[in-house]
């Protein structure tokens, strides 16, 4: 049995998983590998779990300050617009608000949360992340790492992804303006990353997400995905409530006076409520119920676009993916434009495929297609703008 002060590290992805068991400097005691569906590392620690930032999103959403109950429910709302699938599979979890009072939010599949907890049960995992948002990082830097067969890159606060080695020459390329320094964690960096003189640090891998994972302002196990601890300490709080409760109700029967200070306290309460939400949607003249109105209102919510070649890879991707039946056999950016080439089942697929992109806002359309002995091939274009 291990000190409940020391920090266990598992990287969740692939078939085999690694593990990372560090003291309370943060310094590596023991580390390790085993099959997903065999776990063995050191148990009693307190267990931090780390799966592809491929199968999470992060965004940004416009959401005035509320209430965190009322807030839970309002992000699916807010985050809809952003998502590729319906947001009643997926499963959204607030972070920090940014520099411009944006909510930064992440999203991961509901179904992939629970097989995570299905394939760990019995453990006790505390916390659940994204693997590259826990790269060190500062402004103006993009920082990397190579962990299993991916590669990890941090190049913003919120912004993050995880990608196949033969995307990198695309991902500098398309940061190349905007970074100020380069740095790369590890050994083992790419000779195509040499040419634009980053900065190497040592400890790479998982050793370098460390300080990361344990400082992180957000996690996946939150809601009804909660860990048991966390469940715990809100059955604690639910019994101390309860007993503040009766308490008030004593001191309340004492006199009229103090039921008195309490309505005029709760009436300037929805007064601030009030003025917040006239705030927030100057548009509603009358307020009638605050929350029916306030997800009309997040329902016609447009975000702004974002541009380059990462975002269109973020917005499609996940769509791309969710067609089993299409296969992507390569793609290319230019000027602006991402190009796939694909091979489906028939070439309605391939048009069905383009109306699913064109209502995330893209203009998607169908270059070339082609039917053969395996069904249809065709090269897909995509760029911002909205879809026609």
């Amino acid at each position: 049995m291990t000190s409940g002060k020391e920090q266990l590290l598992v990287h969740a992805s692939g078939p085999q998983w690694s593990w990372l068991l560090t003291d309370r400097s943060g310094r590596t005691r023991r580390s390790g590998r085993c099959a997903s569906d065999q776990p063995d590392w050191p148990e009693g620690s307190a267990m931090t779990v780390l799966v592809d930032a491929a199968s999470c999103i992060g965004i940004r959403v416009e959401l005035p300050a509320m209430s965190a109950a009322r807030q839970a429910k309002a992000l699916r709302w807010a985050a809809e617009e952003q998502l590729a699938t319906s947001a009643e599979d997926e499963h959204v979890v607030a972070g920090p608000r940014d520099d411009q009072g944006r909510l930064c939010c992440l999203v991961i599949n509901e179904a992939r949360l629970e097989d995570l907890q299905q394939a760990l049960a019995g453990a006790s995992v505390e916390r659940v992340l994204p693997d590259a948002l826990c790269l060190p990082w500062k402004r103006g830097e993009v920082v990397m790492t190579r962990l299993g067969d991916r590669i990890l890159a941090r190049w913003g606060d919120w912004e993050f992804g995880s990608f196949e080695p033969d995307l990198l020459d695309d991902l500098m390329v398309s940061l190349d303006d905007t970074a100020e320094n380069w740095v790369w964690y590890g050994d083992d960096m790419p000779e195509s990353l040499a040419s634009y003189h980053p900065e190497q640090r040592t400890g790479g891998g998982l050793a370098a997400l460390t300080n990361g994972a344990a400082n992180a302002p957000v996690n996946l196990l939150s809601g009804r995905f909660a860990s048991s601890s966390m469940e715990a300490a809100r059955s604690y709080w639910r019994h101390a409530a309860i007993a503040l409760g009766v308490l008030v109700v004593l001191v309340l029967v004492q006199g009229i006076v103090e039921l008195q200070v309490l309505k005029s306290r709760s009436s300037e309460l929805q007064q601030q409520v009030d003025a917040q939400f006239y705030q927030a949607f100057p548009d509603i003249g009358r307020v009638v119920r605050h929350r029916e109105q306030a997800e009309r209102e997040l329902a016609r919510l447009r975000f702004g676009e974002a541009a380059g070649l990462l975002d269109l890879m973020n917005r499609a991707g996940p769509v791309i993916a969710g067609q089993e039946a299409v296969v992507m056999d390569a793609l290319s950016f230019r000027d602006g434009q991402l190009e796939f080439m694909l091979r489906a089942p028939d070439v309605p697929a391939l048009e069905a495929l383009v109306t699913r992109l064109k209502a995330l806002d893209l203009s998607a359309e169908v270059q070339s297609a082609s039917m053969d002995a395996d069904g249809a091939s065709g090269r897909v274009r995509l760029s911002q703008g909205a879809g026609s």
